[in-house]
């Protein structure tokens, strides 16, 4: 444990004519080899879900692990799932343990066929069990893999199933990318025997990561965004299982997709879009915003760019950037009517970064200033944002791929009449 770095950023705080947030690097983690993605969870407290996966074909060692926040001490939970992806932390009362539903699999040689798992989380856990079926021959190099499950009642039975995205990609030009949109059945009983659950398929398009819609957005009816990889577009799917379900192109023009997530951007009480491309050289983050029903075609969707220019370090195939812009505020409570921070990590670009709202004060303004917080050297997977010691403020849990470590970030406030950056 010990201090690195002490980086200061200035003129950010909502509402206030100037202040600094001071970003420092507390602790690193260390032992944690390939470090990928971060989850914080009040259904874990003390801990963090830590995902960690080996690229090498075959022989690629892959791990879902506990790591104590107090003391970087970690224990695997699971190391059977090969490619662990999102892992989206349950309540206790869903199957009678803390648990995760884990995405596996990538398109990358040998990993290329995954699924969903749940893993349990208690003190003496049982074995992970997988939830979905491998299809033996979708593809001759590939079947599915899955980025993240999220549960909800898909058919009205009072049991919570599971949406889930899955793709596959063949190396092989002669076959076609393909991304589904899916609903696992829960079963009545014995959920977790070991059978797969039954498959319903939604739409065609969304492949990686996608974000349910709140109720403002789809009422009643199932909503999700998805910026689709293969699909290099933005989409709305919305419906339910009696009418259907339907597809809203809401930028064809995305490129690579990576996130999105549905936030009040400009502060005007209304839900927008944010989304982030995936690029080489120069990818981007977007907001979308619109007056209406974003299903409606007629609806007209603005898009706005955020922040561009992001691009991996090492300038060779495979390698993009950036990957995920979060919406955050510092402290956690008293953000009302305020506009937010958004952490970006650059991923394969090897550094975090914050976006800052230009007009803390007028919702028209939807520009954002750059700022650079930290050069990782090392791929930055995803980032867990939460209040660990309950002072009120945020913190950052950053995973840094190359160098097997988690790197803890605490951020204090300062007031300040200067409007300029510091390192």
């Amino acid at each position: 444990m010990f201090v690195l770095h002490r980086i200061v950023l200035l003129g950010c705080v909502w509402g206030a004519s100037g202040a600094e947030y001071v970003f420092e690097r507390v602790q690193n983690f260390t032992g944690l080899e390939n470090a990928g993605y971060a989850f914080l969870s009040a259904h874990i407290p003390g801990q963090l879900l830590l995902n960690r996966f080996g690229a090498a074909p075959f022989f690629g060692k892959s791990q879902v692990s506990l790591v104590d926040i107090k003391t970087g001490s970690h224990v695997d939970v699971a190391t059977n799932i090969d490619w662990p992806n999102v892992g989206n932390v349950i309540d206790t009362n869903v199957f009678g343990f803390p648990a995760a539903i884990i995405g596996s699999g990538f398109l990358v040689p040998s990993h290329t066929t995954g699924g969903i798992w749940i893993v349990d989380l208690g003190e003496k856990p049982m074995e992970p069990v997988k939830i979905t079926k491998d299809i033996k021959g979708f593809r001759p190099d590939s079947g599915w893999f899955y980025h993240e499950g999220i549960l909800r009642d898909m058919n009205g039975d009072g049991l919570l199933d599971i949406v889930t995205s899955r793709c596959a990609f063949s190396v092989f030009p002669w076959n076609p990318k393909a991304g589904k949109l899916v609903w696992l059945e829960r079963p009545k009983q014995n959920p977790l025997q070991g059978n797969p659950w039954v498959e319903h398929e939604m739409s065609d398009g969304p492949d990686f990561l996608f974000t349910m819609a709140p109720a403002a957005i789809s009422g009643e009816d199932f909503g999700a965004c998805a910026a689709e990889y293969i699909g290099e577009r933005l989409t709305y799917v919305h419906g339910n299982e009696k009418d259907g379900y339907s597809t809203r192109v809401v930028d064809p023009d995305l490129g690579n997709g990576f996130g999105c997530t549905w936030v009040d951007l400009n502060a005007d009480g209304t839900l927008d879009l944010l989304a982030t491309n995936h690029l080489l050289q120069n990818g981007s983050v977007f907001a979308y915003t619109w007056d209406g029903d974003l299903r409606s075609e007629k609806t007209v969707v603005k898009k706005h760019v955020l922040a561009t220019g992001f691009s991996a370090a090492k300038q060779s195939k495979g390698q993009a950037s950036p990957g995920d812009a979060i919406p955050f505020f510092v402290k956690t409570t008293g953000n009302d009517g305020a506009k937010p921070l958004l952490l970006v990590s650059a991923d394969n670009g090897n550094y975090i970064s914050v976006l800052v709202p230009n007009a803390h004060n007028d919702d028209k303004d939807m520009t954002y200033k750059k700022q650079f917080i930290e050069y990782i050297g090392s791929d930055v997977g995803r980032i867990a944002i939460g209040d660990t010691d309950g002072d009120g403020v945020n913190e950052l849990f950053v995973p840094a791929y190359d160098a097997g470590q988690l790197l803890h970030y605490k951020i204090s406030i300062k007031e300040s009449t200067a409007a300029t950056v510091v390192v």
